[in-house]
């Protein structure tokens, strides 16, 4: 099965199983903000930390606003920034 970023986003959009497992992601990475300590966060200014813990928020109090072109946009342009600054805090506590 492709991984959403190996599709396009009318597919995403009209498989309702795919969306809800991207909108679950965002969850679960938004919980996991909430979750790091404010001098890890402090570390990468370039990550906007309060708006991926607010979208958790969005979608697990208004999942019906949520609106799949904001998806799709961090889905595209986002992820691999954070990915990016998670790897690096992870490797920097390893040190």
């Amino acid at each position: 099965m492709p991984s959403v970023g190996e599709r396009s986003f009318e597919d995403v959009v009209d498989d309702p199983m795919c969306l809800d497992a991207v909108v679950l992601r965002f969850i679960t990475i938004g919980e996991a903000v909430k979750h790091l300590p404010a001098d890890l966060t402090a570390g990468h200014p370039e990550i906007e930390w309060r708006k991926i813990a607010g979208l958790r928020d969005i979608s697990v109090h208004s999942y019906y606003s949520v609106k799949p072109t904001i998806l799709w946009d961090i889905i595209q342009t986002k992820l691999d920034p954070l990915d990016e600054a998670v790897e690096g805090m992870i490797r920097d506590e390893g040190e």
